[in-house]
């Protein structure tokens, strides 16, 4: 028996269809605990197939039915070609076809990351969130400083330098501008505290394990972009070879044949862009530390440039990080006395993470009168 679950946030249609593609149940169900309760009871002891699409909602149910011990399949809403190009496309149609799919083996099925590994990727897009903030807060201060014709040549703006320099030109700007800059100054200073504790976070799920401390004997990945990195890829024993997980992580070109010609094009930018954002921003530190990785860097520069070459260079790293996990070997230009420094701070990171999270206080704080007052009426 298989049965088709079309998933919304508020509630779910049902299709229950038997293995010779009968369908004898339809019916619509509240995406609610005490709904799934009910569904566990009904159908436990027969024990369906259970197919469903990607999404937060069916993510959410996939989780709830694998931990009652159904075998559920979700789909990625990309190749689901046979609901979106139907002319007929609703809640009934769509959970008969997901049903059809699976019973056909034809069931498009999209990887459910564990508990833990969704975890790692949870705390690592926080990260990267945290990083891009700072990015928009030092665009809004050069955007203010330009205005004044004020120029910072530090790299950095918030650097020790750059700092230097944006304290001699605050004369400069007006009274608002400085309310502003001081205003992003305090905010960089917040933000950088909550980087530290996710990376703490990130230390706390990598000192015991394994796979991550092999990433780390890559010169150029840190616990951040390991964590990040083993979170993307999840179980490495997923992929067949090294080509399939360049594949995954979208650095490998589009491809254009017909007859005898062979067009290879732009990558493909498919699958999970974090992952492909980490291994890029990784290559460029790599080819810095490793003689065989700098050496085909400057090899690709010459024929492609520097663009498309460290991209080149991130699909190596992704195909090197397969072999590794797979082998269960080191970085062959492993700088040890590096790898051994940056355990070392993995460890001592992980033991900063004390107590638990008080969510409650903190929405206790942004109910009060005083906030309330500050959100609802600002003008008044």
């Amino acid at each position: 028996m298989i049965i088709g679950l079309d998933v919304h946030k508020d509630w779910v249609y049902v299709t229950r269809m038997e293995k010779d593609g009968e369908i004898t149940e339809q019916y619509e169900m509240k995406n609610a605990e005490e709904s799934w309760n009910k569904f566990v009871g009904k159908y436990l002891l027969e024990m369906p197939e259970i197919a469903l699409e990607a999404s937060t909602s069916g993510k959410y149910v996939a989780r709830i039915l694998r931990n009652a011990g159904f075998s559920v399949y979700i789909a990625d809403p990309k190749k689901l070609a046979l609901i979106f190009k139907s002319s007929k496309k609703n809640d009934k149609s769509d959970s008969e076809k997901l049903a059809k799919l699976l019973r056909l083996n034809e069931f498009p099925e999209a990887y459910l990351p564990s508990r833990e590994y969704e975890e790692m990727r949870t705390i690592t897009r926080h990260r990267k969130y945290l990083g891009e903030e700072i990015v928009r807060i030092k665009n809004k201060v050069h955007s203010i400083l330009s205005l004044n014709g004020i120029k910072i040549k530090a790299t950095d703006i918030f650097g020790k330098k750059g700092l230097r320099e944006l304290s001699k030109s605050i004369e400069k700007l007006s009274y608002s501008e400085k309310i502003v800059i001081n205003d992003m100054l305090t905010r960089i200073i917040d933000i950088k505290e909550r980087i530290e504790k996710s990376e703490n976070e990130m230390a706390k799920i990598g000192k015991d394990r394994e796979d991550v401390k092999k990433l780390m004997t890559i010169p150029g990945i840190n616990i951040y972009i390991s964590t990040g990195i083993i979170g993307e890829i999840g179980d490495i024993q997923r992929f067949r070879n090294k080509e399939s997980l360049a594949s995954y992580a979208g650095l490998v070109p589009r491809q254009d044949q017909s007859g005898k010609n062979d067009r290879k094009g732009h990558i493909t930018k498919e699958g999970p862009s974090l992952l492909r954002y980490l291994l890029i921003l990784a290559a460029h530190t790599v080819i810095k530390y490793s003689k065989k990785m700098n050496n085909k860097y400057h090899s690709l520069v010459r024929r492609i440039g520097k663009n498309r070459a460290i991209v080149a260079i991130a699909r190596i790293l992704a195909e090197t990080i397969f072999i590794m996990l797979k082998k269960n070997v080191n970085f062959e230009d492993e700088i040890t006395p590096l790898t051994e420094k940056k355990v070392k701070k993995m460890i001592e990171r992980a033991e900063l993470v004390v107590g638990e999270i008080n969510i409650k206080e903190s929405i206790k704080l942004i109910s009060s009168k005083r906030f309330r007052l500050l959100s609802n009426k600002p003008f008044s």
